[in-house]
């Protein structure tokens, strides 16, 4: 059995609207560096404001909370 590819989706959090954007979507299955892009995406976008990378649908690296990341 193959494990399914995995999509990355990076999301910054928008004050303005109240929510999370997403800034990018990455799946492995179209390109083989989509998960070393969605990391390095990741870091340069963190150091502008709240932000976290998706796994699947779930949060891998980053905030669920955007106030957590003024508390780091």
């Amino acid at each position: 059995m193959t494990k399914p590819a995995a999509v990355f989706e990076l999301q910054t959090y928008d004050y303005s609207a109240n929510a999370w954007q997403t800034v990018d979507t990455y799946d492995t299955a179209a390109d083989s560096r989509a998960e070393g892009n969605a990391y390095f995406d990741y870091r340069v976008h963190l150091a502008a404001g709240p932000t976290r990378l998706l796994k699947g649908g779930v949060t891998d690296l980053g905030y669920d909370n955007p106030d957590d990341y003024y508390d780091r």
